[in-house]
């Protein structure tokens, strides 16, 4: 089969398009035909040597396509099933394998749409960062770092949804905004004014809850604008700074949180919480509650280019590649 290969740690051009092994489905896996695979930041880490991935490797942690066999133990498909699956690496190639509890059936209508492959990495992370480590409720304002990025379009659709939110989010050129606007944000601002305009924008009582994917340098300002019995919820660390936090005790004096969240890692030691959040992911952008925007379809020899195109951070929603 054909895949995108990495034999060194590096940028875009390390990804070789070259041959591979087809992989064999062990126990409670199944082997997919892909069709499209999702791009995300999980990608760029492996990359670059900052994930979990070890060279050489194939990486990729998304694909939809269509079951062509199973391994020991499956009980949930059969052979010619369409599906998405949450692959966690493994799934810029033709074939990959899949755990059978981490993938979703879906119709064969909506498996010839490259969305198929955008939903099991953005809409459960931003299911998760909404309900359970945000926990937002009615009547809370909301900023969101990256507002015009795939998981940001997500939660922007689902911040909304709770009534009487205020959603406000940060995008790092002004050509994005018209993009974000569509998703629900209510304001927008620049990295560089964000926790000014923040701060006057609730008349000096700071955020009731910001998501922050960035890290680093914002994240250190947006601890300073949560709000009493706020709190900021961390969910990736896209400036790859040192993730350093104050004590216990400035949390304590200021009375907020910090919640961290990884579905890479709830997928080990909470799988049946992460299973729940896809099969619900998969009901919402099928039944047409939550939109996935693929902003840009690219074949899958051309992942560098993707790769290059999401790393300028000139990207707004989903990017795809298609097999």
């Amino acid at each position: 089969m054909k895949a995108i290969v990495i034999n060194e740690y590096g940028g875009p051009e390390c990804l070789e398009y070259a041959d591979a092994p087809t992989p064999e489905p062990g126990p409670n896996e199944v082997l997919i035909k892909s069709k499209f695979i999702g791009v995300n930041f999980t990608d760029i880490r492996n990359r670059v040597g900052d994930g979990d991935g070890v060279v050489p490797m194939i990486i990729g942690v998304e694909a939809s396509g269509q079951i062509v066999k199973l391994g020991p133990g499956c009980t949930k498909f059969k052979v010619g099933d369409f599906v998405t699956s949450f692959t966690r690496g493994h799934a810029y190639a033709e074939y990959v394998t899949g755990l059978e509890k981490f993938t979703e059936k879906i119709s064969e209508e909506f498996a010839q749409k490259p969305e198929s492959a955008g939903i099991l990495v953005t809409v459960p992370l931003a299911l998760n960062v909404v309900e359970r480590a945000g926990r937002i409720r009615p009547g809370e304002t909301v900023l969101l770092h990256a507002a015009s990025g795939g998981v940001g379009s997500i939660i922007g659709q689902l911040v909304k949804k709770i009534e009487d939110t205020r959603l406000f989010g940060t995008i790092s050129d002004s050509s994005k905004s018209g993009y974000a606007k569509k998703n629900g944000y209510d304001e927008l601002m620049s990295y560089e004014e964000f926790a000014d305009r923040a701060k006057e924008l609730t008349n000096g009582k700071g955020v009731d809850a910001i998501l922050d994917p960035v890290g680093g340098e914002v994240q250190k300002r947006s601890l300073e604008i949560v709000a009493p019995f706020g709190r900021l919820v961390s969910y990736s660390n896209i400036s790859r700074a040192p993730m350093d936090l104050p004590s216990a005790l400035w949390f304590r004096s200021k009375c907020i949180g910090f919640v961290g969240i990884s579905n890479g890692s709830l997928s080990e030691h909470s799988p049946a919480i992460l299973a729940e959040t896809l099969r619900r992911s998969v009901q919402l952008v099928e039944d047409g509650t939550i939109r996935i925007d693929v902003t840009e379809v690219l074949p899958l020899a051309e992942a560098s280019k993707a790769h290059a195109i999401f790393e300028s951070r000139a990207a707004t929603g989903k990017f795809i590649l298609a097999v």
